[in-house]
């Protein structure tokens, strides 16, 4: 449980999502969702249009099944590099001074993924009461930047320069000059004297570290309040239950840091060492995917509907709180004398996870009973425009309201249109720039069969990705089991 920002770091590559449009496979390609989000895929986004006119005519009922969205961001890594470390290609061995100059690049270097994965979705329309709509998702969000001292620690290992001497394997100790060839030494440990050794909060200077895995249960209402023939206004709540199964919150500034961390046992995390005065430690037979924090949340949403084709729409989303009482830990500041990991070799997090999670890592951590974080509070405001029976040209603004665990690093802001080819067949695309990602331009394609019966297809948020090697966003987000009846 010690090294965290390394476990953090592994992570990444295995929740490889959304960040603006959940998992609604029908909205990545536009980046554009408050005011087009409809039915189920409303939820989290803009409840008030649960309520709007259906898409096609007839079809009050909503049914979608298997959503996800995934995406995972580098400016550090190359498109190749972030592809072989996603799909745990073989990766060559680094040189030293390779390491060195990854440790560079990743200083102060944004590193984001997102996932939104939606099990089950429903929405029904009525005629006069309103519309209700259901969703079960789980949400994961990553977002690091590490400071140059952990970031060469973490990449060199102990032949960090931090470390001043080096003990071998046969009791010798040399200095760590850089005057020795690593491959040539049996090493086991890096140290350094007392004068030299630095806090935890000096040692991880600059490192925000968030991460968050939520299961989510929306419950949404939405109503059209009024209707006249050139404005109908809509208005909309959903009220969420959520169970967490990890958080991991690390922020170092101005001389100090705070760290807290609440992982369930499906992390594999060895707590034996620590647990014994944690009063939030779970029983060593929990279940692998035994919560550690449990919340609730709000949605609010508003839309009005001018002359049929204009839609303007403002949302709060995430209004709420989490409390961890699982597994909960605190960082615990200390100084740093001496390190017995070796480094990543090469740069590929998956395969290290065993070298990184290992019981000499960076920080100690002591138990506590328990740890409150705010859900990230998002306001939207949207506008959309039906230009004609096959076009729509939309226009989204998302602003963080705190800078807790999950929340936007910025702004995001979005311009997307969606062009319907074919009756079957609708082509998207737009330009996005800002949140956790640097400028982007997503795409998408979805096909329609039975008008509007079922519906399916993928978007990328990032279509600049496949013909650029520099500052990559792999993505993808797609649905095939949405039903309209």
């Amino acid at each position: 449980m010690k090294i965290l920002l390394s476990l953090a770091a592994c992570l990444i590559v295995l929740i490889t999502a959304a960040q603006n449009e959940g998992s609604a496979f029908t909205l990545t390609g536009t980046g554009v969702a408050t005011p087009f989000a409809t039915d189920y895929q409303a939820l989290g986004i803009n409840p008030a249009n649960l309520d709007l006119p259906p898409l096609f005519e007839g079809k009050n009922t909503a049914i979608g099944l298997a959503e996800f969205g995934v995406s995972l961001h580098s400016r550090a890594l190359t498109r190749s590099e972030l592809r072989q470390n996603l799909l745990d290609e073989d990766i060559e061995e680094l040189t030293t001074d390779e390491q060195r100059a990854f440790a560079r690049e990743f200083a102060n270097t944004p590193f984001a993924a997102d996932a939104d994965v939606m099990m089950v979705g429903v929405c029904h329309k009525t005629e006069n009461i309103g519309a209700f709509g259901f969703s079960m998702r789980d949400r994961m969000d990553f977002y690091s930047e590490l400071g140059p001292l952990v970031s060469e620690i973490i990449l060199l290992g102990y032949t960090a320069s931090y470390f001043n001497s080096l003990v071998l394997a046969n009791g010798d100790t040399i200095p760590n000059d850089g005057n020795f060839d690593p491959d040539t030494l049996d090493i086991v440990q890096g140290f350094t004297s007392a004068d030299n050794a630095l806090s935890i909060s000096e040692l991880i200077a600059g490192t925000k570290m968030h991460f968050s895995w939520i299961r989510e249960f929306n419950f949404g209402y939405g109503k059209r309040l009024n209707v006249s023939e050139d404005l109908e206004w809509y208005a909309g709540i959903g009220v969420k239950y959520l169970l967490g199964q990890g958080m991991i919150k690390l922020d170092a500034a101005s001389g100090s840091a705070t760290g807290f961390s609440a992982l369930s046992p499906v992390f594999n995390i060895n707590y034996d060492e620590i647990d014994d005065n944690n009063p939030s430690a779970l029983a060593s037979n929990s279940g692998r995917f035994t919560p550690v924090g449990r919340g609730f949340g709000i949605d609010l949403g508003i839309t009005a509907l001018i002359g049929k084709k204009l839609m303007l729409s403002a949302a709060g989303t995430d209004i709420g709180s989490m409390k961890w009482d699982g597994n909960v830990y605190a960082l615990n500041e200390q100084l740093l004398l001496q390190y017995e990991n070796a480094g990543i070799e090469r740069v590929d997090f998956i395969d290290q996870i065993g070298q990184l999670n290992g019981g000499d890592g960076l920080i100690d951590w002591e138990g506590k009973e328990d740890y409150v974080t705010q859900l990230p509070a998002m306001a939207r405001f949207g506008a959309g425009l039906r230009a004609g029976k096959y076009l729509r040209l939309g226009a989204d603004l998302s602003m963080p309201l705190g800078n807790d665990v999950a929340s936007l690093e910025r702004m995001n802001i979005a311009l997307g249109a969606e062009y319907g080819l074919m009756a079957w067949l609708r082509l998207s695309a737009g330009l996005v720039h800002g949140g956790n990602y640097d400028f982007i331009v997503p795409a998408g394609i979805t096909f329609v069969i039975g008008d509007g019966t079922y519906e399916a297809g993928f978007a990328s948020r990032d279509l600049v990705t496949y013909f650029i090697e520099d500052h990559p966003t792999l993505s993808l987000s797609t649905g095939f089991l949405r039903f309209r009846f």
